[in-house]
């Protein structure tokens, strides 16, 4: 159990030590992209060099920040930071991957809940993995920077920095157009002034008409929803407006009206069983405002490999699905912890 005396850190793994003393004989960069997060089943894990993965992964995405530590050269600090939208599971175990999918690193941490939006305490969290190495300078961090958040401390930082310069946006400074230039339409580097413009939609005023009839509006939500006008724009974010999606073990993805309202869920249900089967309830990772249609599962593991039990599925409600297994067919009567995979569609 943690208490006072429990200690938490990381190590490079066997396999992460080896890439390491590989690229640095190589003399070519060390690229850890991933880090990897696990619930290690409910215990306290204590990690060891020779893993090759977690006890029991929940979540893994792109790293958001690699740095060496300030206070130790020989210490390098791994950050992500988890989305509102991310979680329902607890953060015991942490793990680093590289370009090549090599299980790098691995720690354990204080014992933390991630809630969901859905519980009503969603919350931007950054993990931070504290990595003991024997240097630093020859490993790099390789993300794509359209899939990662920023922290607010760095946020803060870079916007410290912009504010403080003394001329921060000298890409906009131009020149004001002459009226004639302005009239003219043949300048696209001078700005022109209000005034300007309203004296050179004046002096056009016979075609006025026809240059103001080609401007296009930003159609409404409702329009957007309703999709029967073709004169108007779209904004990406009325575009992506009722699309969300958890790509996890058990996760969902639910589309907007304007493509359906389609929702789906899936996830895998742990059954005790005996001889007659067993069954459970789940809750599903999103629930479905409207209707609940059903759902089909799947059979995935048995304490005897010659053995398999039949699954059935059925709505019990708009965010649960009772998933049982029939009595087990082949040889032996397995029991215990069994597991099935589901899939379930509403809107």
């Amino acid at each position: 159990m943690v208490d006072v005396n429990t200690q938490f850190g990381g190590f490079l793994t066997t396999q992460g030590a080896a890439k390491k003393t590989n690229c640095d004989a190589l003399g070519v960069p060390w690229q850890l992209t991933h880090m990897r997060i696990g619930d290690a089943n409910g215990a306290d894990p204590v990690p060891a060099p020779g893993q090759t993965q977690l006890i029991n992964q929940v979540y893994r995405a792109q790293l958001n920040q690699l740095y060496v530590s300030p206070a130790d050269p020989n210490v390098l600090v791994a950050e992500l930071v988890l989305p509102p939208n991310v979680g329902g599971w607890w953060i015991r175990e942490l793990a680093l991957e590289d370009v090549d999918g090599v299980f790098s690193a691995v720690a354990n941490c204080a014992p933390s809940y991630k809630p969901l939006l859905a519980q009503n305490n969603g919350r931007n969290q950054v993990v931070r993995m504290h990595i003991i190495t024997d240097g630093t300078a020859n490993i790099q961090l390789k993300i794509d920077p359209s899939v990662v958040l920023a922290t607010r401390s760095y946020v803060d930082v870079i916007m410290a920095g912009h504010l403080a310069a003394a001329d921060p946006h000298p890409q906009y400074k131009t020149e004001v157009a002459t009226q004639p230039e302005a009239e003219a339409g043949v300048n696209n580097v001078k700005r022109m002034t209000p005034l300007r413009v309203l004296q050179a939609l004046r002096s056009a005023s016979a075609n006025a008409t026809e240059l103001l009839r080609g401007v296009l509006r930003i159609g409404t939500q409702a329009e957007v929803e309703a999709g029967e006008l073709d004169d108007v724009v779209v904004t990406p974010k009325k575009l992506r407006q009722g699309f969300s999606c958890l790509l996890a073990i058990n996760g969902y993805i639910a589309l907007p009206s304007w493509l359906g309202g389609l929702i789906a869920n899936w996830g895998y249900a742990d059954i005790t069983t005996n001889a007659s089967g067993g069954t459970t309830t789940v809750t599903l990772a999103h629930a479905y405002p409207n209707e609940h249609w059903g759902a089909v599962g799947n059979y995935k593991n048995s304490t005897r490999i010659n053995d398999s039990f039949p699954v059935n599925t059925f709505p019990t409600s708009l965010s649960t699905l009772t998933v049982s297994l029939d009595a087990a067919t082949g040889s032996g009567t397995p029991t215990g912890a069994q597991q099935a995979f589901y899939i379930s569609l509403g809107k």
